[in-house]
């Protein structure tokens, strides 16, 4: 399931070209596309909607992305949000950096909502509901790539623009981001603070899938500060109701979590039984990200197995083909951090089993990934 298909190879391809670019080249790549699931259409409309942007076709991206052209993504009628395609492109905007968001492309999403708030600060073409959602986009892309200051930077301004009387409604995924990114910062306090009071307002609303992703996070957060029996406590609610919505995802995501906890705790043993029952999940869901952190778990369960055993063959290679499945989740989208994760992984097991010229290429790899990840800073820095 995780092994990159052709037409995965060639997306890849194509977002590559619309970055350089090259859209002309990228729609001839499209044309060559065979899409078989709706996941794939949804990815093909997305990035035809991107050049046509690009070539200031702005009507034809909204019929693209409200799924006019067949690709069933629903029946969004963004011609309704604006008397004029000047007014209406802020909402295009947002639409395609919530999408490519959801595809797992997140420093494609930064573009789009860098790009919706620079329209946005045009004159008379403010709107602030857009904004503020812009905001929160952005914030959420920023703390996928780890740019965890500038995603701060954008809740914080979401939150004062809610506090000036316009979106009241959007308070509660500000908490909810504002307890993701200080969790990031280590700023554990304040990240406890914000997820209460969203954990609140979520009450208030009996939105059962939101209060699940609000414990997974205050699960995090009491994770990284140690408290692993709060950790727990937080992951097995959120798992409670996400079996009771049956969502698949919130499921997959508690259950690696719990079993990282289990893991950090030295319980080997549960550990690999909640690993088994997120496997079970696998067919259910499609987020690489989260296949791609299974994975990571698989592997270091095996790394921790191959320490406590003298016959630590099978675990060694076990190890080395989860990470390696995790390297074909994350690849397949922008989650460079993760990646080099992985190869760093992966070169401290060949070297300590001496294979010098494997760990060296990882090392390089994980090098790379790094230095990228840098220059990315620099240039949004800059």
């Amino acid at each position: 399931m995780l092994e990159m298909s052709s037409v995965d190879h060639i997306f890849h391809r194509i977002h590559l070209l619309i970055a350089e670019g090259q859209e002309d080249k990228a729609l001839a790549a499209l044309e060559q596309v065979s899409a078989s699931d709706a996941c794939q259409k949804r990815e093909a409309a997305y990035l035809r909607a991107w050049c046509a942007t690009l070539s200031g076709h702005w009507d034809a991206a909204a019929a693209l992305l409200s799924g006019d052209d067949g690709s069933g993504q629903g029946s969004v009628d963004l011609q309704a949000l604006g008397q004029t395609e000047r007014r209406r492109r802020a909402h295009y905007l947002l639409v395609l950096g919530q999408t490519a968001s959801e595809l797992g492309q997140y420093e494609e999403a930064t573009r789009h909502y860098t790009q919706c708030i620079k329209f946005l600060d045009e004159r008379r073409m403010n709107i602030s509901s857009v904004r503020i959602k812009a905001c929160c986009g952005l914030g959420a892309a920023y703390t996928q790539t780890g740019f965890y200051t500038l995603a701060l930077t954008q809740y914080e301004d979401a939150l004062h623009l809610s506090s000036t009387g316009s979106a009241h409604s959007k308070v509660l995924d500000i908490y909810v981001g504002l307890c993701d990114v200080h969790r990031c910062l280590g700023h554990f306090g304040l990240a406890l603070t914000y997820g209460k009071r969203a954990l609140q307002l979520c009450g208030e609303r009996a939105d059962t899938s939101l209060e699940g992703r609000i414990h997974t996070l205050l699960g995090r957060v009491c994770d990284q500060m140690h408290a692993f029996q709060e950790a727990a406590s937080h992951y097995t609610e959120a798992l409670e109701l996400a079996k009771r919505v049956h969502t698949p995802v919130l499921i997959l995501t508690n259950l690696t979590a719990l079993a990282t906890v289990r893991l950090e705790e030295g319980l080997l043993d549960e550990a690999q039984c909640l690993y088994e029952q997120a496997l079970e999940c696998l067919p259910c869901v499609s987020d690489a990200r989260l296949v791609g952190a299974l994975y990571m778990l698989g592997g270091q369960l095996a790394e921790a197995d191959r320490s406590a055993n003298e016959q630590a063959g099978a675990s060694f290679e076990e190890a080395i083909g989860c990470y390696r499945k995790a390297e074909t989740a994350f690849a397949s989208t922008q989650a460079r951090a993760e990646l080099a994760e992985v190869y760093g992984r992966l070169a401290q097991i060949f070297e300590a089993a001496g294979r010098q010229n494997e760990a060296i290429a990882c090392w390089k790899s994980a090098y790379t990934l790094y230095v990228r990840l840098e220059e990315s800073a620099s240039l949004l820095m800059g």
